[in-house]
């Protein structure tokens, strides 16, 4: 059995958040590593013609009520929603990939931070003084790591498995793999959980 989850999520993903107390749990129940993937939804939903719902639309009113039960029955701070949503996770994404490169529990750390101050504290996490103040209180030298966000090779990473999710056929967010199983949507941590469980 694959000893890992491949995670891959979009900052601006509301979903995503509400998914981390699930996905953590199966992790611990079940003995396997996750590996946080952040990547551009934008970018696949251009390339596949898809939009999220506008943010005055019926179904958007739903999600929002929702959100707040799915937060609620996770153990989640109350959800709100983040001004604007969607936001731009460019930067955000650029940090978490730079954090990686040396120490990847600092990144998984930097994005659960992003999550909660987006959809706990409805922090504007495409503004670069939200980040650096968030980079400051995690203990980063905020302007060392919002520079870092410019480097190529950083970039690089970000398109990089951008691509990759769109290759493994990657549409939503989150997204969940078990080896070549793929799971999306925060509700079919269930079906993910039996799948290891039958594993």
């Amino acid at each position: 059995m694959p000893a890992t989850i491949d995670f891959y999520f979009d900052f601006s993903s509301s979903y995503s958040y509400v998914a981390l107390p699930g996905i953590a749990k199966i992790a611990d129940d079940h003995d396997v590593m996750v590996n946080w993937k952040p990547f551009l939804l934008g970018v696949i939903f251009n390339a596949l013609n898809h939009a999220p719902p506008a943010g005055d639309s019926i179904k958007m009113r739903y999600s929002h009520r929702d959100l707040e039960r799915c937060a609620e029955a996770a153990g989640l701070p109350p959800f709100v929603f983040p001004s604007p949503f969607p936001f731009n996770g460019i930067v955000a994404s650029r940090a978490f990939w730079h954090l990686d490169e040396s120490d990847s529990e600092k990144a998984v750390e930097w994005a659960r931070a992003v999550f909660h101050a987006s959809f706990a504290e409805g922090r504007d996490c495409s503004s670069p003084e939200v980040l650096a103040d968030m980079a400051t209180s995690l203990g980063h030298d905020a302007k060392q790591l919002l520079e870092a966000t410019a480097e190529d090779t950083v970039k690089a990473r970000l398109k990089e498995i951008t691509g990759e999710a769109m290759d493994r056929g990657v549409f939503g967010a989150p997204t969940f793999f078990v080896g070549d199983e793929m799971f999306w949507g925060g509700d079919r941590l269930v079906h993910l959980e039996r799948y290891l469980s039958n594993a």
